[in-house]
């Protein structure tokens, strides 16, 4: 018996080797009980696509480091359930480092 899947498109722009920012789009297979977020761009990382940069510090949702926007509503991926599928975008595009990760550097 197969798992079932989400489908998460992923914000992926290096302002230092692309010239314009694309989504990617992975599939995701849903782990028994509740998947964050944060659980999901983990898998991404871990098993489809290790290139994949995002931020994730205390991922209990005090340092607020993994704030992004799932769907336009902005969360924070280690305390957002995952369901159905999700689109995932920095907060802030004129701030991205790489991908979903956003700050100063």
């Amino acid at each position: 018996m197969t798992r079932p899947t989400i489908k998460v498109r992923c914000f992926r722009y290096d302002p230092e080797t692309d010239a314009e920012p694309r989504f990617q789009e992975y599939q995701v297979p849903m782990e028994d009980g509740e998947m964050s977020v944060l659980d999901c761009l983990r898998h991404i990382r871990e098993h489809l696509d290790p290139g994949l940069a995002f931020f994730a510090g205390c991922h209990l949702g005090f340092c607020q480091r993994c704030t992004l926007r799932v769907n336009g509503k902005v969360v924070l991926a280690c305390e957002t359930t995952a369901g159905g599928d999700m689109d995932l975008e920095p907060v802030n595009a004129d701030e991205v480092i790489r991908d979903l990760w956003c700050g100063s550097t």
